[in-house]
């Protein structure tokens, strides 16, 4: 296959035309793909039209399925497939998670091997009374974000390491979020902590990125909370600023890829029913972060 990879202009994003994911990528084409998501951190694949079977067989070359930590939202008769959804069945419950990704966050950040990937397939667009499209997901780059900061707090951070947990995930998002009907945690799931490095590096490129987020990170080592506190929210405005964003703006058929390791992501919520949105979401497993 020809293709093209178009920048976004922000430091994560790029558009990949020339795909047909349903006739098959040869494996030249596959790796081109493979590349552009390590450099960009975040690459879309538009106009596809594939079955689960399809997007499966695709993600799959990817590297291992990783379990999704909400197991309710599969898609049935598909384990590694969850529904991203605010449609409701006929008794008025979700066929999929409604509120996923509302905090800035990275996939599998409170595990010992955090996602990979994760890639999203767009089945159903909401949209408002002009048409538009809602819903969008915004990215950054934390490689771009590390390679920004001065040499004194680069310093600073090398060796440091921080907790994170998926509780204060759920703890995030409620504050934010008071409607959120996600289900309760287990017991295991609440109480677990782990620790990564504050900054890490991509097993693929090489690069440095940061590894904190206001929702996962509990605490950084040796400092005081405090200073825990202050320090997890400087390098998150860092992150944030506006020129580092890229906002993907969604269409039927976009299949998203993103770099859990190089990369953060925020999904807007600023659809609700009767407007639509339907997903399907594969993770690929990660390593344990240096």
């Amino acid at each position: 296959m020809a293709i093209e990879v178009i920048r976004s202009g922000a430091p994560a994003g790029a558009e990949i035309t020339g795909v047909d994911i349903s006739a098959g990528v040869d494996e030249e084409t596959f790796i081109d793909i493979r590349n552009a998501l390590h450099e960009y951190g975040v690459v879309v694949l538009r106009e596809q039209r594939i079955s689960p079977e399809q997007q499966l067989g695709f993600c799959r070359r990817f590297g291992n399925f990783e379990p999704h930590a909400v197991p309710q939202y599969l898609v049935p008769g598909y384990q590694d497939l969850l529904c991203v959804s605010n449609i409701l069945d006929d008794n008025d419950q979700p066929i999929g998670l409604i509120d996923a990704g509302r905090v800035w966050h990275t996939d599998g950040h409170f595990d010992e091997r955090p996602n990979m990937y994760s890639m999203l397939y767009a089945l159903e667009i909401p949209r408002d009374e002009q048409g538009r499209t809602l819903g969008s997901t915004w990215f950054l780059s934390t490689a771009a974000a590390y390679d920004s900061l001065p040499l004194e707090l680069k310093r600073r951070l090398e060796g440091m390491r921080a907790d994170n947990s998926l509780a204060a995930v759920y703890q995030a998002m409620k504050r934010i979020h008071a409607a959120t009907k996600r289900a309760p945690l287990s017991a295991e799931r609440q109480a677990k902590v782990v620790t990564h490095p504050v900054v890490r590096t991509h097993p693929a490129t090489g690069r440095k990125c940061i590894y904190v987020s206001q929702a996962a990170t509990l605490r950084i080592h040796g400092l005081s909370d405090e200073e825990s506190r202050a320090l997890i929210d400087e390098l998150h405005a860092i992150c944030v600023r506006e020129e580092m964003i890229y906002r993907h703006r969604w269409e039927v058929g976009d299949l998203l890829l993103w770099d859990n390791c190089s990369t953060q992501h925020y999904a807007v919520g600023d659809y609700a029913l009767p407007q639509r949105r339907l997903m399907h979401r594969t993770t690929i497993e990660g390593a344990v972060p240096v």
